[in-house]
């Protein structure tokens, strides 16, 4: 009867430790996305609001998308853009690119590496 009591409670006890360590190690990864451009790493920001960025000069274009979960090295390579997306300078920041993207022609910002450690620097 003891026997069967500590079981009872032994069981539910390991069940729950095994799945709850199986859940941490599947939730959705955390990753970045990052566009490299001349050898700078690029960070995404999200898509440009209340026109505080504007287009400028179109520099290129993806031309390698790595898998999400991988830091791009190539030039022009990004691990959230697709093949053929526009990259613009933007007429506001040169430490600011801009990102015309294809499946909904909102376009995205990205920041170069130091972009607000430099920026909170200057107060």
């Amino acid at each position: 009867m003891l026997r069967k009591v500590i079981l009872s409670i032994l069981i539910p006890t390991f069940v729950l430790v095994v799945l709850s360590g199986c859940n941490s190690g599947s939730s959705e990864s955390s990753y970045s996305g990052y566009l490299i451009i001349d050898e700078k790493q690029y960070t995404w920001q999200g898509d440009i609001e209340n026109n505080n960025f504007t287009v400028a000069d179109k520099i290129g274009e993806v031309n390698k998308k790595v898998d999400k979960e991988v830091v791009p090295k190539d030039n022009f390579s990004s691990n959230i853009l697709e093949v053929g997306e526009e990259i613009y300078t933007s007429n506001e920041d040169g430490r600011v690119v801009i990102v015309k993207r294809e499946h909904d022609g909102n376009y995205d910002k990205f920041t170069e590496g130091d972009y607000y450690k430099e920026e909170n620097n200057e107060d």
